[in-house]
């Protein structure tokens, strides 16, 4: 990336990658000024706006041959027309995947996708980068119901919660949907 020195304006090159998420110093090799530089906005550097969302994301993951190799759940952190950023417990592995999720009248909706990339996080947690493979109608269509979903669910979240007058206990929430049978192991 190029960074202007905030003093004296002359430009420098700088790899991206010896710059800290949360900002690095440098000094300026003209006039020896010490200032602070971020490293490049990625939504500067994407082709499609990202859509923050926390929808649960069904995933099973197939061969070359078409065989699935490994199913699971995940929770979808943005959503774009080119891609989805899930946050799953284990690595995906295989390049090849369905992704699913439910839409507001309770249907179940799919697209088709190939992995990215898959790294682990701070949280031990893994972020998976999907782009989608399907048509224009195919990735709008699921991309909207996905938002709409997202946006809906949370809008009467934040209904219950202010009437309730307190936030619910997640581990409580997720033993209730584990009781209910909407979250089961599908590997037994």
């Amino acid at each position: 990336m190029i960074i202007p020195c905030k003093s004296c304006h002359s430009a420098f090159r700088l790899e991206d990658r010896v710059v800290k998420a949360s900002g690095s110093r440098v000094r300026c090799s003209k006039c020896r000024a010490v200032f602070k530089v971020y490293p490049p906005n990625m939504a500067e550097r994407r082709k499609h706006h990202r859509i923050k969302t926390q929808n649960l994301i069904s995933h099973f993951s197939f061969d070359e041959a078409g065989a699935v190799k490994s199913q699971g759940i995940g929770r979808a952190i943005d959503v774009s027309q080119g891609g989805i950023l899930i946050e799953t417990p284990q690595r995906i592995e295989s390049d090849w995947l369905s992704l699913m999720a439910v839409d507001l009248e309770e249907n179940l909706f799919e697209i088709k996708g190939r992995l990215m990339h898959s790294n682990r996080s701070a949280n031990g947690m893994y972020l998976s980068g999907i782009a989608f493979v399907g048509s224009n109608w195919q990735v709008s269509n699921f991309v909207v119901k996905l938002v709409k979903g997202y946006n809906y669910r949370k809008k009467n979240l934040f209904i219950r919660w202010h009437n309730q007058k307190q936030m619910p206990d997640p581990c409580m929430a997720a033993q209730a949907a584990t009781s209910n049978g909407f979250i089961s192991d599908r590997n037994n």
